[in-house]
């Protein structure tokens, strides 16, 4: 196989993104058909690819190799079961299921069908935290030691009958949580070991879990504090929704995903590359944007055609949702959770 064939199942505004991507930047991979949502005709029209009337006759399509799934958080784990059935490799986006036990359904399916199953964490391929995992691995800053992440904005898409925001969905928590602590586990390089939270919402939203609190213990010894809330009423305070600092032996790094990049060593501070600034609600197919979205694509298919391993595996999309799993076990009991490896 020389091209991928992929196709889509979400029409809304990340299956645009992802349509965008596959049909502009992504080589070596063709998009041939779109299903799912009311959007579903008139995306496939705007990009010229076949529209399937429901995800069957997606699936049922001789000319689709690969999936896309862009659907809400709870439709994951069936959708990826029926891909697998059919014979279809999967990149869905994150979360990869809304509990544990599907995502090890997934992970299960896929396997035993010998297919690939990726999850898109796009964090890891955004400028600046791409730039920061490459400079701890050259050991600009030595042995990692503590990492603080902050999550700030004003509100959440929480318009009446919007489902990012309803709890059989994950809420927010899990919408944001699974960015936060994927981002760590990549940084760290270990799995988290033990967390303590406390999650909550102070409106009157009627959305829970809009403000979080983290600890996190990874098992080579790395300890993490997440702070995420979509409650706080100022823009000069919530100037970035990715924020972090990651201290390690020899030196430190802050980093704003959507801003700069600083190195700081005992005698310096250097500014090491900064994010060009784009407007995801007025140009969502800005390029700029686009770029972390269109570079994980092109590694999901680069890894099929040319036989590698999966860059982001199925295991690792499974490692986040576990964390969000736990914060909020620990939330309900009031005690630290041990997460098991898995």
């Amino acid at each position: 196989m020389t091209e991928l064939r992929m196709a889509i199942l979400g029409s809304g505004y990340m299956g645009r993104t992802y349509a965008e991507c596959i049909s502009k930047f992504v080589s070596r991979a063709r998009l041939t058909a779109i299903a799912g949502g009311t959007r579903a005709p008139g995306l496939a029209a705007d990009y010229g690819v076949a529209y399937a009337s429901d995800y069957a006759e997606l699936l049922a399509r001789p000319d689709v190799d690969a999936v896309l799934i862009a659907s809400p958080h709870a439709d994951h784990c069936e959708q990826v079961l029926l891909a697998a059935a059919a014979g279809k490799h999967v990149l869905t986006e994150k979360p990869m299921a809304t509990n544990v036990a599907d995502c090890d359904r997934m992970i299960v399916a896929c396997r035993q069908a010998g297919l690939m199953l990726q999850v898109i964490q796009t964090l890891r391929f955004r400028g600046t935290p791409a730039r920061a995992k490459q400079l701890i691995d050259a050991g600009r800053i030595g042995v990692v030691r503590m990492i603080q992440g902050r999550s700030l904005v004003r509100d959440y898409d929480i318009a009446a009958g919007a489902w990012p925001g309803q709890p059989e969905h994950g809420g927010a928590f899990l919408d944001m949580g699974v960015h936060n602590f994927d981002i760590m586990r990549f940084w760290s390089g270990s799995e988290a070991q033990r967390i303590f939270a406390h999650v909550t919402t102070y409106g009157n939203s009627g959305h829970p879990w809009l403000s979080a609190m983290t600890q996190i213990d990874f098992a080579n010894g790395v300890m993490a504090q997440q702070w995420t809330s979509h409650e706080v009423p100022s823009l000069s305070l919530a100037r970035s929704q990715h924020m972090y600092v990651i201290v390690g032996e020899t030196g430190a790094l802050e980093i704003d995903g959507y801003g700069k990049l600083l190195l700081s060593t005992p005698g310096t501070t250097d500014v090491i590359w900064e994010q060009p600034s784009f407007d995801f609600v007025n140009q969502p197919l800005d390029p700029v944007r686009l770029e972390a979205f269109y570079t994980q694509i092109q590694l999901f298919v680069d890894d099929l055609l040319d036989g590698r391993p999966a860059s982001v595996r199925g295991e690792e999309g499974r490692a986040a949702v576990a964390m969000v799993e736990a914060a909020m076990q620990s939330h309900a009991t009031g005690q630290a959770v041990h997460l098991s490896a898995s």
